[in-house]
C-alpha cells in the first residue's frame, strides 16, 4: 500500500521553471536488459486521479513483464490548459509532483511536455502493490453539500459566442474534428457545464461529440463529472472507434501484435431506470447494498436526489430525463445522505418497517370494533414492539453495567421477540391485503374489509388524493368513502 499525497500547487509563470535534467549516474542504454518504453496520453477527460492510476498500472505491468529492464516513460497532454495558456493544476501536478516526485525512483527516464529528466540513481524495483491517493483537503472533489457550479475554466475569457469547431479540436488535441468517444463524424459542440447553469463559452468548456453521445452526455454543474462520464463512455463504447475499419486492416494490426476490441458490452437495460441503474453500477461503482436500506433510506435519498436535480442539473434537447444526469444526481445524493448529520432522537421520525405499524391496526379496531382479526393484529403488534424495546433495554443494561447474568435474560427476551414477531407476521399474512396506490404508486393495505390505507405516509406521496389526513392526524373520512366506493379492479 502506498499513498500519493495531493496538495495545492502554484504554477510558475514559466511552465518549464523548476525542472531539472540529470543525465549522469543512470543506467547505460546498452547495459543489462533491453529497455521498455512506456507511453501515456493524458487526455482531456482524465483528471489527476484517473491519470495517476493509469500511469501506475502501466508501470506495474512493465515491471512484471520485463523485470529489471530500464523503463523510459513518455507522456503527452491533451487539453488541460489554464486561462493563460499553461498547464492546469491536474496536468501540472501529474508531471511535476506525481511523475518526478513519486514515480521517478521507479523509472530510468521521464519525458513530458514539461521536462526531460533522467534518474541519477538506478531505478528501484520495489514498486508498491497498490496506489492510494489521499485528498485530505477535498479540494479536488465536488462540494456535494453546497452544489456549486464547478468548471475547469475558473477564469473564463468572457466570450459571447461559441468557439469554432476547429478551435475546440485544437484545444482537445485532435487532428480533425471527431467525436471524443467514438471517433465518428459529424460532431456537435457540447457544453461541459450547460449555459443554463452558468457555463461559459470558453473553449475549455466544450467537447466535440457525435449527435448520439451529445444526447447521452450529462447536463450537470460539475465539469469534472462531465469529463468523467466521457472517460466512462470511451471505455464503454471504445469498440465503436473501429467501426469503419476493414477486415484487412484488422488482420494486419493483429499480425503486428495490436489487439482491438471490436465488440462492446451488451446494453441489457431498455427502460429508463434500468439505464440509470446500469450506469450507477458500472460508472459509479454502486453495490447491491447501495440500492437497499429500506423505505426510510430511500425517502431520504430521494429528497437529496430531487434537491440535486433542481439545483445542479439542467435539460438539453428538450429531454426531461437523461440516464447520465440522473445517475450523477443519485451519486451526489448518496454522498449527501452519507454526510448528513444524525438527527436528535426527539426529532427523528419513527423507523419505517416492512410491516404495517401497530397504529394502523388500532385505527381499524376503532373504526370497526367487531373486527376480531384487527384486534388480534393490534395486540400482536403491541406485544412485538414491547418485546423489541425490552431487548434493547436489556442490551443497554449489559453494556453499561457489565452484569453477566443479564445475558440469560437477554437470551430469553430474544426468543420471545422471535416468537411474537413470527405471530405478528403470520397474522399479517392472513388478515391483511397489500396493493399499490393507483394515485402515487406507494404501498397501501387494508385489514379485512376495511377501507384501503397507505401503510406509511412518505414524502413522495404529497398531493396524492388517497393520502390525505385530517388536521388531527386521522384519515380523511370523505376521501376514505370515495376510495372505498370506487376501488380499482386490481384492489377488488
Amino acid at each position: 500500500m502506498a499513498d500519493a499525497p495531493r496538495k495545492p500547487l502554484q504554477q510558475p509563470a514559466d511552465r518549464r521553471a523548476g525542472t531539472t535534467a540529470a543525465p549522469s549516474g543512470g543506467l547505460a542504454a546498452d547495459a543489462g536488459p533491453r529497455g521498455v518504453a512506456l507511453y501515456h496520453d493524458m487526455r482531456v477527460e482524465e483528471d489527476f486521479a484517473r491519470c495517476a492510476h493509469r500511469l501506475f498500472s502501466v508501470l506495474k505491468k512493465a515491471a512484471v513483464s520485463n523485470p529489471g529492464a530500464p523503463r523510459y516513460l513518455f507522456m503527452d497532454v491533451q487539453g488541460h490548459r489554464n486561462s493563460v495558456g499553461g498547464f492546469d493544476a491536474d496536468a501540472w501536478e501529474i508531471m511535476q509532483e506525481f511523475l518526478l516526485g513519486y514515480l521517478g525512483p521507479y523509472l530510468t527516464e521521464i519525458n513530458t511536455p514539461l521536462c526531460h529528466v533522467r534518474n541519477p540513481q538506478p531505478q528501484r524495483e520495489d514498486i508498491p502493490d497498490v496506489l492510494t491517493i489521499r485528498d485530505p483537503g477535498r479540494e479536488h472533489t465536488y462540494d456535494h453539500r453546497e452544489l456549486p457550479v464547478r468548471g475547469r475554466d475558473t477564469c473564463a475569457d468572457g466570450r459571447r459566442s461559441r468557439p469554432s469547431v476547429r478551435a475546440i479540436a485544437d484545444y482537445l488535441g485532435l487532428d480533425e474534428p471527431i467525436c471524443l468517444i467514438c471517433w465518428q463524424k459529424p460532431v456537435e459542440r457540447a457544453h461541459v457545464v450547460p449555459a443554463s447553469l452558468g457555463g461559459s463559452n470558453d473553449v475549455r468548456n466544450f467537447a466535440l461529440l457525435c449527435p448520439r453521445h451529445h444526447r447521452e452526455a450529462p447536463d450537470v454543474a460539475d465539469a469534472e463529472a462531465f469529463w468523467s462520464w466521457v472517460d466512462y463512455a470511451c471505455e464503454r463504447d471504445g469498440h465503436m472507434k473501429w467501426a469503419g475499419l476493414g477486415t484487412g486492416d484488422l488482420a494486419r494490426m493483429k499480425d503486428v501484435g495490436i489487439r482491438l476490441d471490436t465488440s462492446g458490452p451488451v446494453r441489457k437495460s431498455l427502460h429508463h431506470f434500468g439505464r440509470v441503474r446500469d450506469e450507477l453500477v458500472r460508472h459509479y461503482g454502486w453495490t447491491p447494498e447501495d440500492f437497499a436500506g429500506g423505505d426510510q433510506r430511500w425517502v431520504a435519498l430521494m429528497e437529496h436526489f430531487h434537491a440535486v436535480m433542481d439545483k445542479a442539473t439542467s435539460t438539453h434537447f428538450n429531454v426531461a430525463k437523461k440516464a447520465s444526469t440522473e445517475a450523477w444526481a443519485f451519486e451526489v445524493a448518496r454522498r449527501r445522505l452519507a454526510d448528513a448529520p444524525a438527527e436528535p432522537a426527539a426529532d427523528r421520525p419513527p423507523p419505517v418497517s416492512s410491516r404495517p405499524p401497530a397504529e394502523m391496526a388500532e385505527w381499524t379496531v376503532r373504526k370497526a370494533p367487531g373486527n376480531d382479526g384487527a384486534r388480534s393484529l393490534a395486540e400482536a403488534a403491541r406485544r412485538a414492539d414491547i418485546a423489541i424495546e425490552a431487548a434493547a433495554l436489556v442490551r443497554d443494561i449489559i453494556g453499561s453495567t457489565g452484569v453477566s447474568t443479564a445475558a440469560d435474560v437477554l437470551r430469553g427476551v430474544r426468543e420471545e421477540v422471535a416468537d411474537r414477531t413470527a405471530q405478528f407476521d403470520r397474522l399479517t399474512g392472513e388478515l391483511m391485503d397489500h396493493a399499490s396506490c393507483r394515485h402515487c404508486g406507494h404501498t397501501i393495505a387494508r385489514i379485512g374489509e376495511s377501507p384501503w390505507r397507505h401503510v406509511t405516509a412518505p414524502l413522495m406521496s404529497r398531493g396524492c388524493r388517497a393520502a390525505s389526513y385530517d388536521r388531527n392526524g386521522t384519515w380523511d373520512n370523505a376521501l376514505e368513502r370515495a376510495w372505498k366506493a370506487t376501488p380499482p379492479k386490481a384492489h377488488g
